[in-house]
């Protein structure tokens, strides 16, 4: 990478973190309006849905139109303007991929696992990536060739910066969501991830991850823990961190992992699509688009493995054990 395009970069990290903790306080202030409008009894209130769209449509139309107005000349992909629209198409131009709340079902519920997600791609890969969780008072943050952190300054992993060991699948605390709907709005109106075609294929998968071999599941790995949030994107927040050890979903969008891409990237971390892109190696701008995702965390080496080679193996012997699902949206 150029010195140019490291400085280019370093400029539009600086911006996109300035659009979260604007965008963060959006979000918060939506939520306390929430609240408020709630303080009535006899008022007659408007549905979670309603409010909660009405926060995701303003936090996305702020962010649009700031870049609009600073950078007229770059595309923008979001989960709101998006809707309803032809997939979108990933090009080399400089593209903003902004999903405004993800965890919009914990929004509803007052669960704070809700993000903000900003990502920026260049040539077809993600080049600069901030996440807010304005909940708990977390950004994390990360441009190609600056390193990752949180809150500005801490170095990510959280682990002071240094990848800690991890050989072993059984060893993994993994990040994967049971009863998640990637289109909540077609959640609200009964449940589209909730089909039999879709439960029939993850059940399985999350008795095998959590079966005990001893114990009568023959087939069970018996990983040290599984961990759902509700949102793909502070998930795989949690995997650049070093809170968690791997993550796997499907169903999610661009918009969901552009952000977090660069930020696991940047942290030592590992991530590719599904099955058939993770044994092909496909190209990131390909895995950012392709809906199935297996991220692991920054390891250290083994004395016979170099980092990667664990990633890889990790993940590869995570997609032995599961099966994929597919989602009406992703036919």
């Amino acid at each position: 990478m150029s010195e140019v395009h490291q400085h280019d970069y370093a400029e539009l990290l600086d911006f996109a973190y300035d659009l979260a903790e604007r965008a963060a306080k959006l979000i918060l202030d939506g939520a306390t309006a929430r609240w408020k409008q709630a303080e009535d009894e006899y008022e007659v209130k408007k549905n979670p849905v309603d409010l909660v769209t009405e926060t995701d449509q303003a936090v996305e139309e702020f962010i649009k139109g700031a870049i609009a107005e600073r950078y007229p000349e770059h595309k923008f992909i979001g989960e709101e303007s998006s809707e309803g629209k032809a997939k979108p198409v990933l090009t080399d131009a400089y593209t903003w991929i902004v999903d405004p709340i993800d965890g919009t079902m914990n929004f509803i519920h007052a669960n704070p696992n809700v993000g903000c997600s900003i990502g920026v791609t260049h040539n077809s890969r993600p080049v600069v990536g901030v996440i807010a969780l304005p909940f708990l008072g977390r950004i994390y943050s990360a441009h190609e060739g600056g390193g990752a952190f949180m809150n500005r300054t801490i170095p990510l992993p959280l682990t002071g910066g240094i990848p800690q060991p991890l050989t072993q699948l059984s060893h993994c605390m993994i990040g994967a969501e049971c009863a998640s709907s990637h289109g909540w709005r077609d959640l609200m109106k009964g449940g589209s991830d909730r089909r039999p075609e879709t439960i029939d294929v993850k059940l399985p998968n999350f008795r095998r991850l959590n079966g005990d071999p001893n114990k009568g599941i023959s087939d069970g790995v018996m990983v040290h823990a599984l961990r759902t949030t509700g949102a793909t994107t502070i998930n795989l927040a949690h995997v650049a961190a070093g809170e968690l050890d791997m993550s796997w979903d499907a169903g999610c969008w661009a918009w969901d992992v552009t952000a977090a891409a660069i930020i696991l990237k940047e942290a030592g971390a590992f991530l590719q699509g599904g099955k058939e892109e993770f044994a092909r190696d496909a190209p990131i701008g390909e895995v950012l688009m392709c809906r199935r995702y297996v991220a692991v965390r920054a390891v250290a080496p083994s004395r016979t493995e170099s980092a990667e080679e664990i990633q890889r193996r990790l993940s590869r012997e995570l997609y032995a054990v599961v099966d994929e699902w597919t989602t009406p949206s992703m036919l």
